[in-house]
């Protein structure tokens, strides 16, 4: 009598994040023998953020920022499902995605990124766009874009965040507009936001060269401006104030989404999930969890740059794992490198006590944002000690 065949362990990525796309790169290069990989994503191209601010800007092209998900998953013999994950019963290793699909799974990977922590506005969440999910924000700009193409009066569009990401989205956009004053009437940005100070984990010189570039611009900025109503006719903050605006871009915060905070997973008071130095869920060894998503034992910005230092850590720990091997250890950077894009083709770096600014960092910007985004392309190589 025949024995019924073995089944094959089955690995889910669920999002197509920075860590995840390096997982996919390595695994495609020495794939991971004797187990199903799956990766579930909303897209089949997903962007790398570094290098939205440069597209929405006007700078590069959108395929420039694209990754090419399903390509990479292809070359990594995995079955690519294009659907959203909604739900997790860790316990019992079931995803499920809103197409009505239950997977199970032997091991899962989540880097699905944040959204915008918009709770206190309430119902007036729905009149703000959303800096996140970044794999939508293009199409949310290029949607502003062209109903602002439609106006004859000039208008306002604040920006809600004073960290690196609303500045170079509020510079960004100021460029992309400007650029297109012939055809339109002018266009104002303000930036808004909560801290009391512009870019509240950056140096005092990077602090003193952005708020020049603002001022530079004309964009105004509003400090300690704790939004809490967004209504047609603009914002009011927590403390009376207001600014008239035709449209509101959320860039601030980092939320997680609801449904993993009933998954049984251990998640921090935020909801999002919280992992060992490993990347490994406290609560359940079969998960493990990356980028925005992740708490990290040592807590560290909701930023790109840690997620794609998380990568190559988390692909070997997978492959580990599979193999019953000891876990590596992941070391988040204490100091990390901000390049901040100013609209036009200069940027500021800022990195612990360092600021430098110039044309020259812009150029180098996005020579790393492009030379990121080949680094997954078909054919791109891959030296033999990183798989």
């Amino acid at each position: 009598m025949r024995s019924a065949p073995s089944r094959r362990p089955v690995l889910i990525l669920v999002g197509a994040g920075h860590a995840h796309v390096e997982v996919l790169r390595r695994f495609a290069h020495r794939p991971l023998a004797g187990t199903d990989l799956v990766l579930v994503t909303r897209a089949a191209r997903t962007p790398y953020s570094g290098a939205v601010p440069l597209v929405i800007a006007g700078h590069l092209p959108p395929e420039a920022a694209l990754i090419d998900a399903a390509g990479l998953a292809a070359r990594a013999s995995a079955r690519l499902i294009l659907a959203s994950a909604i739900g997790l019963d860790a316990s019992a290793r079931t995803l499920h995605l809103d197409d009505g699909t239950r997977l199970r799974f032997d091991q899962m990977s989540l880097d699905i990124g944040s959204m915008p922590d918009m709770a206190a506005l309430g119902r007036d969440a729905a009149a703000v766009i959303p800096a996140k999910p970044i794999d939508g924000l293009l199409a949310r700009i290029e949607a502003l874009s062209a109903a602002m193409r439609g106006r004859e009066a000039p208008a306002t569009i604040a920006v809600v965040g004073s960290g690196p990401a609303g500045v170079e989205l509020a510079f960004s956009l100021d460029h992309r507009f400007a650029a297109g004053h012939r055809r339109g009437p002018p266009m104002r940005i303000v930036l808004a936001g909560r801290s009391p100070i512009l870019l509240p984990g950056c140096n005092a010189d990077t602090r003193r060269r952005i708020e020049r570039r603002l001022a530079r611009r004309g964009i105004r900025h509003l400090p300690g401006f704790d939004a809490v109503t967004c209504r047609g006719d603009g914002l009011r903050a927590a403390d009376g104030r207001a600014v008239a605006a035709d449209a509101v871009i959320w860039a601030t915060g980092s939320a997680a989404p609801g449904w993993l905070a009933a998954s049984g997973l251990a998640c921090d008071a935020g909801g999002f999930v919280l992992v060992d130095e490993t990347l490994r869920s406290r609560s359940h060894p079969s998960v493990f969890a990356a980028g925005d998503i992740a708490a990290l034992a040592t807590p560290r910005p909701k930023a790109g740059v840690f997620a794609v230092r998380a990568g190559p850590v988390l692909a070997q720990n997978l492959r580990r794992e599979a193999g019953g091997q000891a876990l590596r250890s992941y070391r988040p950077q204490a100091r990390w490198l901000n390049l901040i894009s100013t609209g036009e083709r200069h940027a500021v770096a800022d990195r612990g006590p360092l600021s430098l600014e110039g044309g020259w960092v812009w150029q180098w910007k996005r020579w790393i944002d492009v030379l990121f985004v080949r680094r997954y392309a078909r054919g791109a190589g891959i030296d033999q000690d990183q798989v």
